[in-house]
Formats: C-alpha cells, structure tokens, sequence
C-alpha cells in the first residue's frame, strides 16, 4: 500500500513538472515574439517595393526584380541590372544630362534600330533615362525596334 500511495504521489510530482515545463516555455516563446520579433526575409520584404526590368530582344528574353530605393532612376535600375546579370550596359550622358543608350550585350543601336523604354507599358524617351523615377511595383521593358 505504502508503495502504491508513493508510485502515486511520483506520477503527480511528474505531471506537474511537465505541465510547468509546458507554460514556461510559451511563456518564453511569447516573449521572445514580442522583444525579438523576427522579420520576414529580405526577399520576401522587398517584394513589395520590388520593380521589374525586362530585356526583350528576339533571340534574348531576360527579366530582373530588385528593391526600389529612394529616388531610383531607370538609368539606376538598368545599371543595378548589370550587375546583378552579368550584362553589357553601354551608354551616355551629355553635357545637357540626356542619356543614349548604345548596347546591351551583343545588342547594338545602329542605323534605324534603336533602343525603345517602356514603363508600365508607355513608351519613354531614352534620353530621360536618368530622369525618370522607378517606383515599387513597375515594370521597365526594354526592346530592340
């Protein structure tokens, strides 16, 4: 009897340590959510200030998303584009701050085939390249025409 009242009394002490166990660690999942939150990833942030740039040429199809920061110009993205895809960029600009583009890669701008910009589907002048702002949610298409 005396070692069933203790067998008893062991399977409590236990279920009690277990349940304890059990609130001090919600306890300290709660507040390691509330003091340390943990933020999503950077991919998955930055989607909602992404803008997209697409290189549509015949026989070359590319397309790069990236952040958006402040007072980002298409000249910006197409050169963060470059770097991030191993692209050829070659461009100018003027004294008066107009840009030319020349070549994309093995693309190049010559005689009447000229580099066309597209933001949101409206056609932009290459010359405001530098310009022109991006912002979070754009999308820069780029042809040969």
């Amino acid at each position: 009897m005396n070692y069933k009242k203790s067998q008893d009394t062991s399977i409590n002490e236990t279920l009690i340590a277990q349940i304890i166990f059990v609130v001090v660690v919600a306890i300290g999942v709660l507040f390691f959510e509330r003091f340390f939150k943990i933020e999503s990833s950077s991919v998955d942030k930055s989607r909602g200030q992404a803008a997209s740039l697409m290189l549509d040429f015949e026989n070359m199809k590319r397309m790069f998303e990236g952040e958006v920061v402040e007072k980002m110009t298409i000249l910006d993205a197409l050169n963060a584009s470059v770097t991030a895809g191993q692209i050829k960029l070659l461009y100018t600009v003027d004294i008066n701050n107009d840009t030319a583009v020349a070549g994309i890669n093995d693309h190049i701008a010559v005689g009447d085939k000229n580099f066309s910009f597209h933001i949101n589907g409206e056609k932009l002048n290459t010359k405001d390249l530098n310009r022109t702002f991006v912002n979070p949610g754009d999308t820069i298409t780029v042809k040969l025409e």
